[in-house]
This record gives C-alpha cells, structure tokens and sequence, in this order.
C-alpha cells in the first residue's frame, strides 16, 4: 500500500527518517478547503501527524480558531474523506487525554479535558470513525534526534522536576514501529502507545544526570498557571501485537544516541 504522513514535525521528521513519504506545510496546507485533499488521491494510507501541541500557545484565545482548525477539522475532515474513498486513516491523537494516576488508564477509561488543547484533541479523534480509523494516544514525546520537542532536549533546561507523579514516556521511533505493526494486523480504534513502565519527571533527570529542585506536581500547576497532566498509561492493548521497550533502556539508549548526534 502507498503511505503519506503529513505534518514534518518531530513525528514526521522521524517517520522520513524511516523511509516514509511526508509532506511538509508547503506540500499540504489546510486551510479548511477539503480540495487540498486531491493531493491523496493516490495513496492508501495518511497518517495525519499535524497538530497544534504548545500547551501555552493553544490557550490564548488570538490562536484557538487554528488550535481547532489542526487538532478538530482537519482530522474530522481526514477521516471522512479517506472513508469515502476507502482508505485507511491514522490519526495521532494525545494520551494527555487522561487524568487517572492511581491506577493506569486503558483506552475505555474516563477522559478528562482541562485545557484548549486537550478540548480540541478530544474533538479531533471523537470526529474519527473508530470502526475504520486507527487512532493512537501518545505523550510526553522523546526521542534520538536533536529536536526542540524532544523532550531529552527540553528537559536540561529545567530547573524544577516534579517528584510525586509518575507519567508514560514516548518515543517518536516506538510511535513509527507501533504505526506499521497495527497497520499490518489491520487493527482500528484507539491505542495507547508508550513505553513499559512509567517515571517522575525527578527520576528521569536522575537517570540523565540533570540536578535540579524537586517540585510537587499541584505546586508546578499553581506556578505556571496551566493544568499539566499527569497520567501512567495501559499499554495491554499495544501489547497484543508489540511489546515496547521498558522507559528506563529507552532513555539511556536514546540519550546516548543524542549525545552522539551532538559530536
């Protein structure tokens, strides 16, 4: 089958890297005119990997018209162009969509909206054909390549690291390997796709050498004055078909592979 991802991103760059066809900003631009979606007519299948993720930026109420445009029309759009013309549609959605952390959350589990962002990413993916799309729910993004939004790269200028909440972690290479794996096994719906096992944001500074003060998760929201979730998801799911490396090998293999990068 013919693949186009569209959005050259963090996840797109990655998926580029893999060999994947992608189309950049300049190649595909959605403006809310489905005619530009003409541009797919010859593939199989579109990995919709455009979307706006600046917690910060999607609040400001000048942004929330384009907040909605990428994270709700266009996958709305996506979806029922590549069912009407039998195509398969992957969707990247957002694991920040959950807000459980005593227990881990599976894909049926209740979701929780507390900012723009994740508002307009639950309308995105609740606008999917769940019977047909496949809808994958990532977070807290990392990876090998020197990126602003790899969050290996982030996390050194931190200052502060919250040590009472622990998250899922996922890499970008895991987010292509899952990708072509439900996709050979024809599998729809929604998947969460993270690395085994979970950490606090002070334990991976510890694993990556950083120093900093510790913070209560509560007390870091109050500061930055905007709802930062925290959740562990499950990924029983995913592991029907793939089993994903534990976070604590996945960052250590990912980092050196980043310093590498930096010589």
């Amino acid at each position: 089958m013919k693949q186009i991802v569209l959005g050259k991103g963090f996840l797109g760059q990655t998926f580029e890297s893999y060999g994947y066809n992608v189309f950049d900003k300049n190649q595909f631009n959605f403006t809310g005119n489905i005619k530009e979606f003409d541009k797919l007519n010859d593939y199989d299948v579109i990995i919709n990997c455009i979307g706006k993720s600046n917690t910060r930026w999607c609040e400001l109420p000048e942004n929330r018209e384009e907040v909605l445009l990428s994270n709700f029309i266009l996958p709305k759009e996506l979806s029922n162009y590549c069912n009407k013309n039998n195509k398969k549609f992957v969707h990247m959605s957002t694991g920040c969509l959950y807000d459980n952390t005593e227990t881990e959350n599976k894909e049926t589990d209740f979701i929780a909206a507390h900012c723009f962002y994740t508002l307009s990413k639950w309308l995105g993916e609740s606008a999917c054909n769940k019977n047909t799309d496949l809808i994958l729910r990532a977070r807290l993004y990392f990876g090998s390549k020197i990126n602003k939004n790899n969050l290996l790269c982030k996390i050194k200028n931190f200052k502060t690291f919250t040590y009472d909440k622990y998250d899922s972690f996922t890499s970008v290479e895991l987010i292509v390997d899952a990708t072509k794996i439900l996709l050979d096994n024809n599998q729809t719906g929604i998947f969460n796709i993270a690395h085994e096992g979970c950490l606090t944001m002070k334990e991976l500074a510890t694993i990556l050498h950083i120093s900093g003060n510790e913070i209560s998760a509560d007390a870091l929201r109050k500061r930055e004055k905007i709802y930062l979730v925290n959740n562990i998801m499950s990924i029983h799911k995913l592991k029907q078909f793939y089993q994903p490396s534990h976070i604590i090998s996945a960052v250590k293999e990912y980092n050196k592979l980043l310093f590498d990068n930096l010589l």
